[in-house]
């Protein structure tokens, strides 16, 4: 085997292999359409152009209280609708409490067809409540009830 011609393979080689990992990383920092200048001496490489992704469906849930105002002990049915949340998945009533955090109660909901939901809230604490429906990290606006 000639000793010129691997010493030029081996470059040609070294050159490639710089290319397609400087596209690889122009790709990763956030860029899917990045041209390289490469210099005079280096083959001329083709990059194809990646198609980005379709963007994913945004889930959401809306939410609304049967009554703005009731007795404590009563309860409240909180319905909706979901939307690109699968039928049968579970959806749970969360509160504002006193500390300022969002925890659950014992209320669950299961996603019935159509996307539609109903539960049963039994509110036993005084004062405004503040209510919200959520499956995963999707959650749906706050719902206001009053509760004398």
């Amino acid at each position: 085997m000639n000793v010129k011609a691997t010493e030029k393979t081996g470059k040609s080689v070294r050159m490639r292999t710089a290319a397609v990992g400087a596209v690889c990383a122009a790709m990763l920092a956030g860029g899917a359409g990045v041209a390289i200048a490469a210099p005079s001496t280096a083959p001329a490489v083709h990059v194809a152009t990646v198609a980005a992704a379709a963007p994913m469906a945004t889930a959401s849930i809306t939410a609304h209280a049967s009554h703005s105002s009731v007795k404590a002990g009563s309860t409240v049915v909180i319905s909706g609708k979901t939307t690109d949340i699968k039928t049968g998945s579970k959806l749970t009533v969360r509160h504002l409490n006193s500390s300022g955090k969002w925890t659950p109660l014992h209320a669950r909901a299961t996603v019935e067809k159509g996307g539609v939901y109903r539960v049963h809230v039994k509110l036993s604490h005084a004062g405004a409540q503040q209510l919200r429906v959520a499956h995963g990290k999707t959650l749906s606006p706050i719902v206001h009830v009053m509760v004398t």
